[in-house]
């Protein structure tokens, strides 16, 4: 068991406590309403919930509470880990700010008005829809967003490296008020990085890398399907480092949604047929990521004192917001469309 790492799994291995017992998390699926946000408060969410409660109310608190803890998770985690390994945690947990920075990109470029309130994104003082981050702070973001014009956000983001990747679109961007040139590029470097940043210490990553390739796959697989039922070309849009060759991919691209189900490595029949009924596509990435879950957190959970064991922490804290997330909104929401469940990575 290598040193660099024993203090930290120690701690890390202390943090799983503060997850949901799975007997928990089965108990909200028979709560509604006020029961469903008592039955959340009684476990380790009890402190986001009375945080938070009397601003937001029944309708957004478990959206933001259940953000708002993973954040303070992820920051525990990352306060405890060596200088080994801490860059590739971090580059996983990017994911929260490209989302943001998407979000607000798109919010000037349509010109609506956004705020950072209670450390959560709004746009037009509506619905939350970004959470606080780990790595870019709630002063950097309200700067971000008083940023009066796109270009104006993308010069901001220089300071964090993404300046680089967005200049080159900023142009094209506000002439078209389309965001989707961006986007695809911070995708890039977003899944680039994490690649970069891995590395072989222990000789035990080998599932950590496996795992990075695979959500290379889902993101690939997914733009696929979308360019499939939109008929659009898929050329430009996949990203290198799969395990999958994007050649391999988007020579698919002519297939029907139900030939392409048959063609990838996840049994993904079971999200196909509720895109039959429904059309609904986010059941594919739900269904696959899942199954890379499956595969992947046994074997980081199993390795010691690793760089593995502590990446399943985080994915296992992830799944279970996403999987809370999923409860509270078929039950508040009334959802008639059926939803494939986020699993538990417990």
């Amino acid at each position: 068991m290598d040193s660099t790492y024993i203090g930290a799994y120690g701690h890390i291995k202390a943090l799983y406590s503060d997850l949901i017992k799975k007997d928990d998390l089965d108990s909200l699926d028979s709560a509604e309403g006020k029961e469903f946000i008592s039955r959340l408060s009684s476990t380790s969410y009890k402190r986001e919930i009375d945080e938070f409660y009397s601003t937001y109310g029944d309708e957004d608190i478990v959206e933001i509470a259940v953000n708002s803890h993973f954040i303070r998770t992820a920051n525990k985690a990352l306060m405890m880990l060596p200088p080994i390994g801490k860059d590739l945690i971090k580059s996983y947990l990017r994911k929260i700010d490209i989302q943001n920075i998407k979000l607000v990109l798109a919010a000037k470029l349509l010109g609506k008005e956004m705020e950072l309130k209670d450390r959560f994104l709004t746009i037009d003082k509506g619905f939350p829809l970004g959470s606080e981050s780990p790595l870019i702070s709630n002063e950097d973001y309200i700067n971000m967003i008083n940023q009066r014009t796109p270009l104006d956000v993308i010069n901001y983001l220089t300071n964090f490296g993404y300046g680089r990747v967005l200049l080159r679109f900023s142009a094209s961007a506000e002439l078209s008020r389309d965001v989707s040139g961006m986007a695809l590029a911070l995708d890039v470097d977003y899944y680039s990085e994490l690649l970069e940043k891995f590395m072989f210490y222990n000789g035990d990553e080998g599932p950590v890398l496996r795992f990075i390739q695979g959500i290379i796959d889902v993101r690939n697989i997914m733009t696929l399907i979308k360019a499939i039922e939109l008929k659009t070309p898929v050329s430009g849009l996949l990203l290198d480092g799969g395990s999958i060759k994007k050649e391999s991919l988007a020579e698919k691209a002519n297939l029907s949604i139900d030939q392409l189900v048959r063609e990838t490595p996840f049994d993904i029949r079971s999200a196909n047929e509720l895109y039959q009924n429904d059309g609904l596509i986010a059941n594919f990435e739900v269904e696959m990521m899942k199954q890379l879950h499956e595969r992947y957190l046994a074997a980081f959970r199993s390795g010691g004192a690793s760089l593995g064991s502590i990446l399943g922490f985080i994915i296992s804290a992830e799944m279970e917001k996403n999987s809370i997330r999923l409860k509270w909104f078929k039950k508040y929401y009334k959802l008639d469309k059926e939803l494939i469940n986020a699993g538990y990575g417990i």
